[in-house]
């Protein structure tokens, strides 16, 4: 063990520091490593407990957003893409119903 103020070398179970005789704290004895320790164990406690309801808290968030906003939306997006189609293909039938009914007035006008 070594002392906390001229950093000597003493023995384990030494109370004083045979260099300058200063008495020996050993860690955690003292009432202030003790309040400290606690502190550091409070500490600790708080880490734990944020580790491990931090994913709980973003599952639980995550899931409404995802069925209010994301299905929803994808299910929207979906169906504008859908709609689409079906009117360009209603826009391309017309089209060649147009198309077929000038070929039939070029082919009456043609005799």
């Amino acid at each position: 063990m070594f002392c906390q103020k001229c950093g000597a070398q003493n023995a384990d179970d030494a109370a004083f520091c045979n260099s300058c005789g200063t008495q020996i704290v050993r860690l955690g004895e003292s009432p202030k490593d003790k309040v400290i320790q606690a502190k550091i164990q409070t500490k600790r406690d708080q880490i734990a407990g944020i580790s491990q309801t931090g994913p709980i808290l973003l599952c639980l968030l995550g899931l409404p957003c995802l069925l209010l906003y994301i299905i929803p939306g994808a299910i929207m997006i979906g169906v504008a893409i859908w709609w689409s189609s079906s009117r360009e293909n209603e826009k391309k039938k017309l089209e060649n119903e147009i198309k077929e009914l000038q070929a039939e007035i070029a082919a009456i006008g043609g005799k």
